[in-house]
């Protein structure tokens, strides 16, 4: 089991995560993490990314992507008044 010293930062406390603990969870430099405190514990987990609409969409046009997801879903067979002639 690794241990880490808390130190201070400005005017908060820091843990500085051993290279073992980060390399056994993957862990890269700027990556962001949740942490709590649970019954005294503290837990620390990667954070789930939160991307934007853009960031999401970035890199084709609207055409582009319409075009690589055409056949992405079937929906069956065309019935009664929703028939659509392309």
């Amino acid at each position: 089991m690794a241990q880490a010293t808390v130190g201070k930062w400005g005017k908060n406390l820091a843990v500085r995560v051993p290279g073992e603990i980060a390399r056994a969870a993957r862990l890269s430099d700027g990556e962001r993490v949740e942490i709590e405190a649970r019954d005294g514990d503290i837990v620390i987990r990667r954070a789930v990314p939160r991307f934007t609409l853009e960031e999401l969409f970035k890199g084709k046009s609207p055409k582009q992507w319409r075009a690589a997801y055409a056949g992405a879903f079937d929906w069956g067979a065309d019935i009664g008044r929703e028939i659509v002639e392309e």
